[in-house]
């Protein structure tokens, strides 16, 4: 059974045949980059805390199953700050869309935390896609006339308000990786894909942790065929040493991208061809080896049409129809 997102990454649980590489699961992808290096994500945005983190002490918390329907998704993390312990509460708000009681919602995700684990707790909000652009709060207060009951104060990181020129100059795999989703201008996609594996080239980083940036990359810098040729131009202006480190994790990204194409073909065929035999009683040999020799985003095709098809004669004159 496959499903698939919506733009924004939230999950369409209608039944529907995969476009897997139109899918962009931002919770997951952005989890995943902050697990791995969560003490470089704080040290990008906020280096004046990441120095009292004692590296040696972290701990990610499982919370358990998110809320259904919840605006976000999070990581917490039990750790030290200057020899005393404490949290930090990532929320990664997935939806980008106007939500007029945001700060009160973080404000309530916040009070329970602080009930449950009874530490104190660094709050950071973190917008992956907020195509609003617009700076959201990050404050919740509650006041009167004769006082202020309240002023709970949070972090926000919003990508897209941020230049990605900026972080060019950061040794940071973080930086590496979350440049691609900064404020970047379609002309400028091919340069930007470059500095991102320039700068992942230089940080040498062992395999497992260097695809987790390269994936991110990939991701989120698809470039078109005109894009791909000013990329290769700019990757041909680096100096020879980066130009053949960037070579190097290009040739291992493109051999990864087979594999996983293949993978996606093969599970894709495999749904079709069951569904077929449920549709059409009996499959010949050779309509089957024709099914088998079209392309993955022809295969998805039949798997929607087939849903229409009554014999083996409907499956034949799909196959001729000119595409």
């Amino acid at each position: 059974m496959f499903y698939t997102t919506t733009e924004n990454g939230r999950v369409n649980n209608n039944l529907v045949f995969p476009r897997m590489a139109l899918m962009i699961e931002h919770d997951r992808l952005f989890k995943e980059l902050i697990s791995t290096f969560f003490v470089e994500f704080i040290d990008l945005f906020f280096p004046k805390t990441a120095v009292a983190i004692d590296s040696k002490k972290i701990e990610f918390i499982d919370q358990g199953k998110e809320t259904e329907g919840q605006h976000n998704s999070t990581l917490l993390v039990k750790t030290r700050l200057r020899m005393r312990e404490a949290c930090f509460w990532i929320s990664i708000e997935s939806q980008g869309q106007p939500d007029i009681a945001f700060n009160r919602r973080i404000f309530h995700q916040y009070a329970k935390l602080d009930a449950i684990y009874n530490l104190p707790i660094y709050p950071i909000i973190l917008f992956p896609i907020d195509p609003q652009e617009r700076p959201e709060p990050n404050y919740y207060r509650v006041e009167f006339v004769d006082r202020k009951v309240m002023d709970f104060n949070f972090l926000t990181v919003q990508m897209s308000r941020l230049n990605w020129r900026d972080f060019l100059k950061r040794r940071n795999p973080v930086a590496a990786a979350l440049m691609t989703t900064m404020n970047v201008k379609t002309s400028d996609k091919p340069a930007v894909k470059a500095e991102c594996l320039r700068l992942l080239a230089t940080l040498k980083l062992d395999a497992a942790r260097q695809t987790v940036v390269s994936n991110f990359i990939d991701t989120y810098l698809k470039l078109n065929d005109a894009e791909e040729l000013i990329f290769k131009r700019e990757v041909e202006r680096m100096g020879l040493l980066e130009r053949e480190q960037v070579l190097d994790l290009l040739s291992d990204a493109g051999q990864k991208q087979q594999t996983l194409e293949a993978g996606a073909k093969k599970e894709a065929l495999s749904l079709v061809l069951r569904l077929l035999k449920r549709r059409i009683s009996t499959l010949s040999p050779d309509l089957e080896e024709r099914v088998k020799g079209l392309p993955v985003n022809q295969i998805e095709d039949l798997g929607e049409a087939l849903l229409d098809f009554g014999n083996e004669e409907d499956l034949k004159n799909w196959l001729n129809q000119p595409r």
